[in-house]
């Protein structure tokens, strides 16, 4: 187990471009549309539909780790398409947008057929009794890599912010490499026999079965509407993408190094309260952790509504825009809140699934959770193109009531009001079912 936490440590050096700052502001530099911007966030919600028939392929094979590896290394290897290219097409900036939402939907549903393996391939390695506290003390790892990783490409874009797209070129090869680095090293875990299924019987009541446990249905649906809550302002996994990040560099004009501030706030928050969360989780019970940080996490998110224009000073010499500050004393809160739903998340799919066919239903649950997810980042940028993209304010004088503030209200909206009610309706599970 110590292998796959190195592992995923050199894995957050990809995280940190594909679900940090350098993609969304990438594209906001290409001059992408809100729709373009959520096509692909959507792209990865919807690529969740990839693991259902990948979970099939797999019970029929006796090991999942040389199919999950090569899917993975693959759909590593392709994030070094946005640093091709400014060599390959240098006088077509207009296919940009188009060609990385492609390459990068590819990369995707590569991604996804390779997660349900690698989920049921942990779930089997993992033992319940100590899954919680495995987990929290791994994501406060793999977070430590984040923050470092985002403060590396925070001084690298930084640094070659007037030099065409050196940059980003840098970033993103250096993003595939570690990424594949991540999957060979991971050849090395240990993978047990899995308890295969019988796998003659019909597609559709595979599919059907783990949706008879009411329990388990209810988890989906919350999972799913909890996606589309968090897609909506762009964040994944508690750190802040997409449309915030884009939205506070039209609205207020902040560098890459100073957005950055904000990530790296998400990625300190999961390092300070993933392994309590995980030590909650076998205390006191996923679903019962589950629903406090979904009730606490969002609070956090209502300091978008309260950005302003103005910049403090520190010691005499460093200005720092407002809304750099407050949020990234609001990331404290959101990344380690959100990064628990995760955790949360993960270890409830874990308890819901039997070891037989364990594949195919945790393929369902995040399909599911992806087909949910994905309106909600079509729907965030629907909204940005017609409300506004500049980011300016709907409200003269209110510079919190920019289009942006109509998504994070949207976002509370429904993880409060449908997400939080059905993970309440949900039985507590026993950890060793």
């Amino acid at each position: 187990m110590e292998l796959n936490v190195a592992a995923g440590f050199l894995g957050m050096m990809w995280l940190a471009a594909a679900a940090g700052l350098p993609l969304p502001l990438l594209m906001e530099s290409v001059k992408a549309s809100g729709f373009q911007l959520g096509l692909l966030s959507g792209v990865r919600q919807f690529a969740m539909l990839a693991q259902l028939p990948s979970a099939f392929l797999v019970e029929r094979l006796l090991r999942r780790k040389p199919y999950w590896a090569t899917a993975a290394l693959i759909h590593r290897a392709i994030w070094m398409v946005p640093a091709l290219l400014p060599v390959v097409l240098p006088h077509r900036r207009d296919l940009w947008p188009v060609i990385i939402i492609v390459s990068l939907g590819v990369s995707e549903v590569l991604g996804n057929a390779g997660t349900a393996p690698w989920f049921s391939w942990m779930a089997d390695l993992v033992p319940p009794h100590r899954a919680g506290r495995f987990w929290g003390a791994r994501q406060r790892v793999l977070s430590i890599g984040l923050l470092v990783s985002a403060f590396i490409y925070g001084l690298v874009l930084d640094e070659f912010s007037g030099r065409a797209w050196i940059g980003y070129q840098i970033v993103f090869t250096a993003a595939a490499l570690f990424g594949m680095a991540d999957i060979l090293l991971h050849l090395h875990v240990h993978e047990p026999a899995p308890v295969r299924a019988q796998v003659n019987t019909d597609f559709w009541r595979r599919i059907r079965a783990p949706l008879a446990d009411r329990d388990f249905l209810r988890m989906t649906l919350a999972m799913g509407f909890w996606a589309a809550a968090v897609a909506m302002p762009g964040y994944f996994m508690g750190l802040p993408s997409f449309f915030s990040m884009v939205y506070l560099k039209e609205a207020f004009g902040s560098s890459y190094g100073q957005a950055s501030w904000i990530f790296i706030a998400s990625a300190l928050g999961a390092i300070l309260w993933t392994p309590r969360i995980g030590r909650w989780m076998d205390r006191h019970g996923a679903r019962r952790t589950l629903m406090g940080l979904m009730a606490v996490g969002p609070f956090f998110t209502l300091a978008w509504l309260f950005v302003s224009p103005r910049r403090f000073s520190f010691f005499g010499w460093l200005e720092v825009p407002q809304p750099i500050v407050l949020l990234s004393l609001a990331s404290l809160g959101v990344g380690g809140a959100y990064a628990g739903v995760t955790l949360c998340q993960v270890r409830l799919t874990q308890i819901f699934t039997g070891q037989a066919g364990r594949t195919v239903a945790m393929a369902v649950h995040w399909s599911l959770v992806g087909l949910i997810g994905t309106c909600g980042a079509l729907g965030a940028g629907w909204i940005k193109d017609h409300l506004g993209r500049s980011g300016a304010p709907l409200l003269d004088g209110w510079h919190g009531s920019s289009y942006f503030q109509i998504l994070v209200l949207i976002h509370v909206a429904l993880a409060w009001g449908v997400a939080l009610p059905l993970v309440g309706r949900i039985a507590e599970p026993h950890p060793e079912r």
